[in-house]
Order: structure tokens, then sequence, then C-alpha cells
């Protein structure tokens, strides 16, 4: 008797235990879980804008790309470089800067002194109405014995329509092809009628009406190109000395330059006197020859 008692309390303590274990786990919360932070959003391209990467640079001289993008280690073309060259005298030219134009010229056979580039920006005012506004057109490549050299065209406008002047860009092979690639060292030449020519037009002009003042009858010949001392020369002369005597006063005479017809290759200039009278001279490029249609009446 006394043992099956026993068997029933611990019976009854093993089901108390259990119904209190059950109670605990149901009365039990889970900790909250801790909120999650959003994921940032891919950050914007350009593609996502409608925009195009890597696009090309706008060309900053017309007819060649721009260098911008261009890998560092990667060497630049002999375009490209002549291009540089080219945006740096144009920039020069536009702001009338004869300093910086005489120290572009430095590397010219001839010297260019900041009154030569004076005369030369003058030449260039008088072809195109506003030199702020000039451009740089690449035309084409070539290359002589001695030199690279890259064509090239300067477009401006003049009295309203478009104008435009040969403009060359050349490089001495003896400089080596690392060499003219690099900025450093590249040694460019320039030419154009208005640099190598129209600085001494302009002085051939002034020492002729000199001779003319001073009835220096042998110099103002050679002024006109005719070298041969003959009867016919001297009768030439002498004829337009007369004209001089009775048309102008050579005393007060005041020199204007008019333009540079590039088609015939001439410099246009112009002659007044204190009486309102004028006369025109041209001068031919090539030769620095005056032409004076009073040699002939």
């Amino acid at each position: 008797m006394v043992f099956a008692k026993r068997l029933r309390q611990a019976a009854t303590l093993a089901m108390t235990l259990t119904v209190m274990a059950a109670m605990m786990g149901c009365g039990k919360e889970e900790a909250p879980t801790p909120p999650t932070a959003p994921t940032p959003a891919p950050a914007s391209t350009a593609a996502d804008a409608g925009q195009t990467q890597n696009e090309p640079a706008e060309p900053d001289v017309e007819g060649k790309p721009a260098d911008d993008g261009q890998p560092a280690d990667e060497p630049q073309s002999l375009e490209q470089a002549s291009a540089k060259d080219g945006r740096k005298f144009l920039d020069a030219l536009k702001l009338q800067d004869t300093n910086a134009l005489s120290n572009l010229m430095s590397h010219a056979e001839n010297e260019y002194t900041e009154a030569d580039m004076t005369k030369v920006a003058e030449g260039f005012r008088l072809y195109f109405d506003g030199l702020e506004e000039l451009q740089l057109r690449f035309e084409s490549s070539e290359q002589s014995d001695e030199r690279y050299i890259q064509h090239y065209a300067i477009t401006g406008t003049k009295d309203g329509k478009t104008r435009e002047l040969a403009f060359q860009i050349s490089y001495a092979k003896t400089q080596g092809t690392d060499a003219i690639r690099d900025d450093a060292r590249r040694e460019p030449l320039y030419d154009s009628p208005l640099i190598s020519r129209y600085p001494y037009a302009a002085l051939e002009i002034e020492r002729y009406v000199q001779a003319l003042r001073e009835q220096d009858k042998e110099s103002a010949a050679l002024h006109l190109g005719l070298v041969e001392d003959n009867k016919e020369t001297k009768a030439t002369v002498e004829r337009l000395l007369r004209k001089y005597a009775d048309s102008f006063d050579l005393k007060t005479a005041t020199i204007f330059p008019k333009d540079y017809d590039e088609l015939n290759d001439q410099f246009g200039f112009e002659l007044r006197d204190d009486g309102g009278r004028t006369h025109e001279l041209r001068l031919a490029g090539d030769g620095l020859r005056i032409s004076d249609d009073w040699t002939t009446e």
C-alpha cells in the first residue's frame, strides 16, 4: 500500500512539472528583430541620364580632332602637334600680343621683332574685319626633303563675306620626330603672305616714296623692277617724276595700307596728300616689285 501511494505521488509531481514547463514556454515572447537598413540605390550614370560616355571631344581646329582623352603614354601625331601650334599663334594674333607673336617666330630664319609683328597684325586687320573671330581650318599635309609641312587656312570675314588666307606650319626634319611630338622641344615655323611678305611690302613702299621725294631715279627704277640701265628705263622714270610733280604733293604724302589680293598676290597701298588727292600703288608679293600706273602716263 505504501509503495502504491508513493507511485501515485511521483506521477502527480511529474505531471505538475510538465504543465508548468508548458505554461512557461507559452508565455515567453521572441525578441524583436532589429530593422535592416535599406540597400543604397546605385549612383546614377551618364547612361542612366540618357548621355553617352566617352563621347569624342569637340574639335577646336576645324578638320582636326582635339587630343583630349588621348592616353598619356601615346605620342601625339604630327597633325595634333601642328594644331596646338596653330592655336597658339591664332590666340596671340587675336589678342594682338606682339611680344608673344615675336616669341613664336623665334625659330624663323629671319628675326621677327615686336615691330615686325605689329606690321603682321596690321596686315591681318586689313585682310579680316575682326581678328577675334578668326578660325583655323586644316587643309592638307606634305613633306619636302627638309621639312614636314602642315597646310591650314585662317578663315574670317571681310565686309560681311567669308574670307580665308593660306597659313603653313612646318618642322625641320633635323629636329627628329621625337622632338617634334614633344611640346617642350618642338620648333614650329609659321608662314603666310601676311607674315613673310607684308612687313617687307610696307617697308618697300615707304622706301619707294622716299626715292620719289628725293628724285632718286636709280632707286625708283629698282623699286619698279626696271633693272636695265638704258634709255627706256630713264625715260620711264623721268615721265613718272613729272607726273608726280604735276598731280601730287609728295612732301605731304601719307601712306595708307589698303588690302591684300591673295588671288593675284598683290598688296595695295594708297598715297594721300594734304590737298586730298590720292594715288594707288600695288606691290607684287613674290618679288616685292611695285606697280605704279603713272609709269605709263
